[in-house]
């Protein structure tokens, strides 16, 4: 009854088999991974983000006939709002929640009745001022 499973397996062959299983489950980890991340979207963001540089800044002037867009930050329901109005509408851009009792009731009427910037890196900088 010798058969051919029952037979010692060499060292040598050993060591072959052990090698050759780590290099497929490496292969099958990676390979598992990258079809996980091409039926996600191809990575954690998965729609194009416009980034707006300091060389791209020079448009020229809106026509007489189209409002110019302006940002508006403003304290509503305890959260720190920025908004974008333009041609009279007003899309929100970004929130956070403010601890109104951490300052002065001057700083806060104020920013309840918001205030306007004519570009977002001004609007930006005052929302730091009050989260950071």
């Amino acid at each position: 009854m010798n058969s051919f499973f029952n037979k010692p397996i060499s060292s040598t062959a050993r060591n072959i088999i052990i090698s050759a299983s780590y290099v497929f489950l490496t292969a099958l980890f990676f390979a598992g991974g990258y079809a996980i991340g091409y039926h996600n979207g191809g990575g954690m963001i998965s729609t194009p983000v416009a980034v707006t540089t300091q060389a791209e800044d020079s448009t020229p002037e809106p026509s007489p006939t189209i409002e110019p867009s302006f940002y508006r930050v403003i304290l509503e329901d305890g959260e720190l709002r920025l908004y974008k109005d333009e041609n009279g509408s007003s899309r929100l851009i970004s929130h956070e929640e403010i601890s109104e009792g951490a300052f002065p009731g001057y700083d806060i009427e104020i920013l309840k009745g918001g205030r306007s910037f004519p570009t977002i890196e001004d609007a930006l900088e005052l929302m730091e001022n009050f989260l950071s």
